[in-house]
């Protein structure tokens, strides 16, 4: 496992986020709905504003990002992404084998979506995410 760290985004960072997102999610939200870049962007930060993310960084390098949305009862990994070039190093499981440990002493569920041609799912599951519901697209996700 490849040790990482996590450190709020500014503004500066909202073009590497924007950058990581669509070189690690574009085939995957290519397949779910199309890709329209304009659109892509604009939505992207309209839903998820960039004070709510968080870097995860590898060896002082920017390797991606996690936005989580909290509440009373969970812990909403609105989306946990990484550049190409750190998938499969243990990170993702890393990242967010740290976002269960907190929601548990927290006493809460861990929630998130993925699309079913993402094989992300595949760590969630060996994470001990369950589907809870599924669309067209998506799995509805949760731990705890």
């Amino acid at each position: 496992m490849t040790a990482f760290s996590l450190h709020p985004a500014s503004e500066l960072d909202k073009d590497f986020i924007f950058e990581a997102f669509r070189a690690s999610m574009r085939e995957y939200v290519e397949w779910a709905w199309g890709w329209n870049e304009e659109f892509q962007r604009d939505g992207f930060w309209a839903n998820l504003p960039v004070h709510k993310f968080n870097l995860i960084c590898v060896d002082g390098q920017n390797a991606g990002a996690l936005y989580v949305e909290e509440s009373a009862q969970s812990h909403g990994v609105r989306t946990i992404f990484l550049r190409p070039e750190f998938q499969g190093l243990g990170v993702g499981s890393a990242v967010l084998a740290q976002e269960t440990a907190r929601a548990k002493s927290a006493n809460k569920h861990v929630l998130l979506k993925v699309i079913k041609i993402n094989p992300a799912k595949r760590l969630y599951d060996r994470l001990g995410f369950k589907v809870v519901h599924e669309d067209d697209a998506t799995y509805h996700m949760q731990w705890g």
